[in-house]
């Protein structure tokens, strides 16, 4: 499971699970899950989704257009520091700051995707996803990326200036279990703090015939391992150390 670091860089972890849209579903599944974690959860909010289509043609360039997509019921704790999401074939479960042990998030997974589907049945899964979103606070511009993560850009010659900014993206299959991690990360700036995000995302599409809770817990294991692995293997060895040490 990864050792426990005393400066967890965590500012966000999200499970997604998508089903089969052949399976039944109506909007009274979000309001019956309220009534079952409400208590915990007891801010309740709707988000309009958005989504990009892209028209293509033989005579002119492809167009992208914004859509309206599904909507999305946010059940979220008082605190802030968890949510709930519900949507057409959706559950999504996200932990903000303060991150706690994986043990503790994977508990509340199973729990969320058990009450869940007591509701909807055993509708089978299309997907799962794991992802963690890390963010590392560095100094302002200039500063040495290769001493905060390994993925420093290979830039030669005339490029081989400071970075002001830089995104990288990368996409791995994986064996065990069958899935891809999208490796991200680059720099942000905001409200004139720097930092560098580090964004983890293990997904599979192979989760037909997972939906025992048991078997769930099983691949969210085999998931958080190859994160941790990919995470690890991003840090630079005395950032990680600093991270683990506090």
């Amino acid at each position: 499971m990864g050792e426990k670091l005393a400066k967890p860089p965590v500012i966000e972890a999200i499970c997604e699970f998508r089903f089969a849209e052949t399976a039944p579903w109506e909007w009274t599944i979000p309001g019956q899950l309220y009534d079952k974690i409400g208590q915990e959860f007891a801010d309740r909010s709707q988000l309009q989704g958005m989504g990009v289509q892209i028209k293509a043609s033989q005579s002119a360039p492809p167009i992208a257009t914004i859509q309206p997509a599904p909507n999305r019921v946010q059940l979220k704790r008082q605190d802030g520091s968890a949510m709930v999401q519900i949507g057409p074939h959706l559950l999504a479960i996200n932990h903000l700051k303060p991150y706690p042990e994986w043990e503790t998030f994977r508990l509340l997974i199973t729990r969320i995707f058990d009450q869940y589907r007591s509701i909807t049945g055993d509708a089978p899964l299309e997907r799962i996803g794991l992802r963690y979103i890390n963010e590392i606070a560095v100094p302002d511009y200039p500063f040495d990326i290769g001493s905060y993560i390994t993925l420093d850009p290979p830039l030669t010659g005339a490029l081989d200036r400071p970075l002001r900014s830089a995104y990288q993206r990368y996409e791995l299959e994986e064996e065990q279990p069958v899935g891809a991690l999208i490796h991200q990360s680059g720099i942000r700036r905001e409200e004139g703090k720097t930092a560098i995000i580090l964004d983890l995302d293990f997904g599979s599409t192979m989760a037909n015939q997972t939906r025992a809770t048991d078997e769930i817990r099983d691949w969210l294991d085999a998931a958080h391992d190859r994160i941790y692995e990919s995470f690890v293997a991003s840090l630079n060895p005395e950032m990680y150390e600093k991270l683990r040490k506090g």
